[in-house]
């Protein structure tokens, strides 16, 4: 779908600082390769007749997660919309496809609410990265994204 690959590259847009992440809310040091600018937390792609209907992120994680080497690593969005709108991941702007570490969870909450939870396990090094979770229906699309950075 044209507007999904377009919520992919606009989430994907990252523009080098040389800057380093920094303690982010848990113990230990966070370690950031990541080199870009601005990252918006949430993106309204296509809104048909600016009404109610459209897919929309509610709440999910927060937007800089930093985890463990080794251990559990778990993003969360809950999106709602009429028609309930379905709910796909991305890493770096590619569609994440399951593997024997990455898992994908979903809930209907309500006819017009779905739950997604996005779990690696175990986390690497090459798991830091800008995720984003697309809610998509008839009306409209929006993503929320998160930056991963490793625990040292």
């Amino acid at each position: 779908m044209l507007l999904e690959r377009l919520v992919i590259l606009l989430a994907a847009m990252i523009v080098g600082t040389g800057g380093k992440g920094g303690r982010r809310g848990a113990k230990g040091k966070s370690k950031s390769n990541l080199q870009f600018a601005q990252i918006a937390e949430f993106s309204l792609i296509s809104n048909q007749l600016a009404d109610n209907r459209s897919a929309q992120i509610i709440t999910g994680s927060h937007f800089n997660q930093s985890f463990r080497l080794g251990y559990k690593q778990v993003l969360i969005c809950k999106a709602a919309g009429e028609p309930r709108p379905s709910i796909k991941w991305y890493k770096e702007g590619a569609e994440i496809h399951l593997k024997p570490n990455i898992h994908f969870y979903e809930k209907f909450l309500s006819e017009n609410i779905t739950w997604s939870k996005l779990e690696i396990d175990p986390a690497t090094m090459g798991d830091q990265g800008i995720y984003t979770c697309v809610a998509n229906n008839k009306y409209g699309v929006m993503s929320k994204n998160f930056k991963a950075d490793y625990l040292l």
